[in-house]
């Protein structure tokens, strides 16, 4: 079990469309290894409440089989929540079902998935760092911790930003780069907004089609972008990458991740 984050990783939000797809766990399994993956980070919970993943007890089973059939492969698995703090006890909460899901789950790590902005985090510092803090208690040692927010938290001069990176051990930056002029331009301006923060860099990179929130303009797009983040991403020496997201990304973009050494 590694509670580090590195190589190359792939968000996954739902997990059962995925299998789907993917014909099932070792379907699944053998994708993520063609595509020269070392990770996958896997939702588990939204809030206060388990997320669709691991809600039901067929998902929690399925989740614990592909859970094991990564590990047997070589692949680590990390959760990742989306808290909403507010108050100090909702915080508290948050963090309680997060840490229990990451432990009973035997899993190497959990990403905070804090972003500011209307309809996510709030509740300032205080909250904020109950949440984390209560994260890293729970935790303790037994599973890594990282954030993973807005790239540019400059851009959120009121949200609480450095008080979940001062907890957490990763800083894994949503750099969605699909908008921007190019992907050296938005990652340039990432790595110096966060250069402040003294946490090691895994850049989150995006694999979807959507113009306007981030994602890419067309499945040729999205594969070439990927191409040059990956080139930049081992140029620049980050101890490793991820995507957002699996569900969302086109054949072409697959290709590129088998076609590119790892």
């Amino acid at each position: 079990m590694s509670h580090v984050l590195s190589g190359r990783n792939m968000f996954i939000w739902r997990l059962a469309p995925i299998l789907k797809t993917e014909l099932g766990v070792a379907g699944l399994v053998a994708k993520a290894k063609a595509a020269r993956l070392s990770g996958v980070w896997i939702k588990i919970a939204d809030g206060k409440g388990p997320h669709e993943n691991v809600l039901s007890a067929a998902a929690l089973q399925t989740f614990k089989q592909l859970r094991e059939a990564l590990g047997a492969a070589g692949l680590s698995v990390w959760g990742w929540q989306v808290p909403y703090g507010q108050t100090t006890q909702n915080a508290q909460a948050e963090a309680a079902i997060a840490a229990e899901l990451v432990l009973n789950l035997g899993l190497d790590g959990l990403l905070m998935d804090a972003e500011g902005g209307a309809g996510y985090f709030t509740g300032g510092p205080t909250v904020a760092r109950t949440y984390a803090q209560a994260l890293s208690t729970s935790l303790n040692g037994r599973a890594g911790l990282a954030m993973c927010g807005n790239d540019i938290p400059s851009n959120f001069p009121d949200y609480p930003f450095a008080t979940f990176v001062d907890v957490a051990q990763f800083n894994a930056p949503q750099v969605y780069y699909g908008g921007s002029p190019s992907v050296a331009n938005r990652l340039g301006r990432a790595v110096n907004d966060n250069r402040r923060f003294d946490k090691p860099l895994v850049p989150v990179g995006a694999a979807w089609i959507g113009q306007g929130d981030g994602g890419c303009a067309s499945a040729s797009a999205c594969a070439e972008r990927a191409r040059e983040f990956l080139r930049l991403v081992a140029e620049q020496g980050f101890p490793g990458c991820s995507f957002w997201h699996w569900g969302g990304a086109p054949l072409a973009f697959w290709e590129v991740l088998i076609d590119t050494p790892a």
